[in-house]
C-alpha cells in the first residue's frame, strides 16, 4: 500500500509525515500511530477493535518530525553460516 502511494524504503529520501499517514488512512479508514527515531520511521501501528475492525489509534503525541525516512532493511547476519544455521538439502539444521 505504501509502495503504491509512492513511499519506498530509502535511507536518504524524506517524505512528509502527513502524506504517509494519509496513505494508510485511505487504505484502512483509520489513523495509525507512527513511531520514529530521529527522522527514521521505526514502527507503524494499526489499532483494531476486538472484532478486528480498524479504529483510530489514540496516540496523543508523535515522536516524528514533519519529514521522515523509511530506512531500508539491514540484515543482522551476512549469511546462514554466521547465524549458526546450515542448509542441508533444502532444510535447515542448527550447527
Amino acid at each position: 500500500m505504501l509502495n503504491e502511494a509512492g513511499y519506498v524504503p530509502s535511507n536518504s529520501e524524506r517524505y512528509p509525515l502527513g502524506g504517509l499517514v494519509s496513505a494508510i488512512e485511505n487504505s484502512f479508514q483509520a489513523t495509525p500511530e507512527v513511531i520514529c527515531s530521529k527522522h527514521d520511521v521505526k514502527e507503524i501501528r494499526l489499532c483494531f477493535y476486538k472484532d478486528f475492525k480498524p479504529r483510530n489509534c489514540l496516540a496523543s503525541k508523535t515522536s516524528c518530525p514533519k519529514y521522515v525516512s523509511l530506512p531500508t532493511y539491514v540484515a543482522l547476519w551476512r549469511n546462514e553460516t554466521e547465524m549458526g544455521i546450515e542448509r542441508i538439502s533444502g532444510d535447515f539444521e542448527a550447527l
